[in-house]
Order: structure tokens, then C-alpha cells, then sequence
């Protein structure tokens, strides 16, 4: 399962939560969708023009962070 995935072409970042079966959707804000199960939890938020938000960016730099965070650990182990 991939837990954020971002579709470049399209723009649109999607965070799950967790798999379940998508059984009704809101729309806010005209460009972020958040999915709910059957108890009405959050499954996914997905989240259109994700870029222009900043959010990809964001991502990557906290994907740089931890992989420093990482490297330091592993090097004084």
C-alpha cells in the first residue's frame, strides 16, 4: 500500500490513512477530497494542485530530513 503517492502530471497529492472501502467522499474547498469508510473515519485525503500549495515541496524536504536523521544514527552505531 503506498501511503502518499502524487500524480505529477495531474498535480494531486493523496495521503491514506489506511485500505478500507471508500463509501462516501466530501469536497472541500473546491480542490482537496477526503474519503470516509463505512463509520464514517477518514481513509485518504487527496489534495488537487498539490504543488501550487507547497506541498510537495514540504514533502520532499521532510523525506531529506528523516533520511539525514537516518544517516547520522547509522553512522554512530
Amino acid at each position: 500500500m503506498d501511503i502518499i503517492r502524487y500524480d505529477p502530471e495531474a498535480d494531486i497529492l493523496i495521503i491514506k490513512i489506511y485500505d478500507d472501502t471508500v463509501k462516501n467522499e466530501k469536497i472541500l474547498d473546491n480542490d482537496i477530497i477526503l474519503g470516509f469508510n463505512e463509520d464514517g473515519d477518514i481513509i485518504y485525503i487527496e489534495i488537487w494542485d498539490a504543488s501550487k500549495k507547497g506541498l510537495t515541496k514540504a514533502l520532499i524536504n521532510l523525506a531529506r530530513e528523516r533520511k539525514d536523521k537516518i544517516k547520522t544514527i547509522l553512522e554512530s552505531t
